[in-house]
């Protein structure tokens, strides 16, 4: 794995598609009277697609109002609680179950194997059940690129609800790159073309999104696909800021460090190097037809969504009841405890200050950097 310098997490822009990114936002930013808005609405206004961007900006200059009712969307359709995975999931104490309950989940459990576990062990083979990242081998976990929790949103019934996440995908990245992005999932999350082998703490950095991988490019015999990895730095506050800040946090290389001050990394352990920011993965398979190595446009929305999830920070854990997106947990369903993966959207309404961090992995915020005025208009 060679590492690749100068990887922009921030956004796949080119340097002028940069300075217009700039711009819309400075004037964004001008239209609301610099007003204060949710991490994950900056976060999907840096990311997004500039087409997308461009209408947003050319509604909110007929009506402001446009912008909060877009937070408010984002807000509602739970995007960014559907992009997490639960890890680290520890079953919540329950009475003794009676035995016609205890049948039933076994009856529940064995449907799910039958449905399930083929494609699981297709994942496994694939793979040789090996991490695609570490290359370690057992214990290994089969893991989805596409989020196990939006496992049911791809019906059309799910998609015509008001604040659908597809829905929400379409304000910020055009209508034909989500369509792919639906098409690729048709009507299961549970296919190889979804899922990959990771060692459980590779695991749980995925479902963090303290790491995201980038797509490059895919042999033409389908038989290998090759994806830059990258570190995804802990976002330092505010909670919510002007729509025109600028990111800027130092380049995590090798060791990232999480909110609570303690270091993780990873490591290929056939090279017994650490993996770094830039770092090519090559993802293999013997047979493209019966083991399809995992589908390009998903991971065009894994990179998407990671890096949104990561820039929006301060999300906080719900207590309630996930299926593990683990293919091969003995229990289907699990309680989320205080320590499992953040998996609901926080945006608060009251505005906060930025706080200053000497830690050089951590980002800091400027509030200070945009200037509204004198911002040239786009047309759309």
């Amino acid at each position: 794995m060679d590492p690749q310098p100068a990887v922009d997490m921030f956004s796949d822009d080119n340097e002028a598609e940069r300075a217009e990114r700039t711009s819309l936002l400075n004037e964004l930013d001008g239209l609301v009277d610099s007003a204060l808005f949710s991490r994950g609405l900056w976060a999907c206004l840096r990311v997004a697609d500039l087409g997308p961007l461009r209408r947003i900006v050319e509604s909110a200059r007929r009506n402001p109002v446009t912008v909060p009712g877009l937070d408010y969307s984002l807000q509602e359709s739970n995007l960014l609680r559907h992009s997490k995975r639960l890890r680290h999931l520890q079953p919540r104490p329950s009475p003794v179950r009676q035995p016609d309950k205890v049948c039933l989940i076994c009856l529940l459990k064995r449907r799910r194997d039958t449905r399930e576990k083929p494609q699981s062990n297709l994942c496994r083979e694939r793979d040789r059940n090996r991490c695609v990242i570490t290359k370690s081998g057992e214990p290994v976990e089969v893991a989805h690129i596409f989020p196990f929790a939006m496992r049911g949103l791809q019906t059309e019934e799910a998609r015509s609800q008001f604040y659908s996440p597809w829905k929400i995908l379409k304000t910020f990245w055009s209508e034909e790159k989500v369509e792919r992005w639906l098409n690729a999932i048709q009507a299961t999350t549970e296919t190889p073309k979804n899922l990959f082998c990771l060692a459980p703490h590779a695991h749980d950095y995925q479902g963090k999104a303290y790491l995201a991988l980038k797509h490059l490019e895919t042999s033409e015999d389908q038989t290998s696909s090759t994806v830059m990895f990258v570190w995804l730095p802990d976002f330092d506050t505010p909670k919510s800021l002007r729509l025109c800040t600028e990111p800027s946090a130092a380049s995590v290389v090798q060791l990232r460090e999480d909110s609570t001050g303690g270091v993780v990394g990873l490591w290929d352990v056939t090279t017994r190097l650490p993996i770094s920011t830039g770092s090519r993965i090559v993802l293999e398979t013997t047979d493209p037809v019966r083991l399809p190595l995992p589908d390009t446009d998903l991971l065009g929305l894994h990179w998407v969504l990671q890096r949104v999830a990561a820039m929006a920070g301060n999300v906080e854990p719900r207590d309630d009841i996930y299926d593990t997106d683990n293919e091969d947990d003995e229990m289907f369903s699990v309680w989320a405890n205080d320590d499992s993966d953040l998996s609901d959207l926080y945006l608060p309404q009251e505005p906060t200050t930025s706080t200053t961090s000497n830690d050089k992995s951590k980002m800091v915020l400027d509030m200070n950097r945009c200037d509204p005025q004198g911002i040239p208009e786009y047309s759309t």
